[in-house]
């Protein structure tokens, strides 16, 4: 299968042709991150930065992404089991400062960021 940028998709699809985790955030095989998959209410600036939780899995994943440098497909939620293909995408910078942190908190109601990670678009 060959994903179109901006069309839908299930979870069952994306890991039929990827493979990882059908509830992970970031999908994984063999040590490395295969995709994204992420949802607005935990990341509404995704795709262009993802905040990651505190789970000590959430955040290895994530660090295993950025050091990869590879792009990987990206996918958002739009509603229940449709994932739209946004393009390509690699991680960019780790930000840890607390204070962007607990800014992004603040403008998601959330309390368990670990992380901003920004995502840089490849060219399709």
């Amino acid at each position: 299968m060959t994903f179109q940028l901006g069309e839908y998709y299930t979870r069952a699809d994306i890991h039929n042709e990827l493979g990882g985790g059908i509830q992970d955030f970031l999908p994984h095989v063999d040590g490395r991150v295969v995709c994204g998959c992420f949802t607005s209410d935990l990341n509404p600036n995704a795709p262009w930065e993802i905040l990651p939780g505190n789970g000590p899995d959430i955040i290895h994943w994530a660090e295993v992404f950025r050091q990869q440098g590879n792009a990987i497909p990206v996918f958002l939620k739009r509603e229940v089991n449709r994932w739209e293909y946004t393009g390509m995408w690699r991680a960019g910078e780790i930000i840890k400062n607390q204070q962007e942190i607990a800014e992004r908190e603040q403008r998601t109601g959330r309390t368990d960021i670990s992380m901003i990670v920004t995502l840089i678009k490849d060219v399709d």
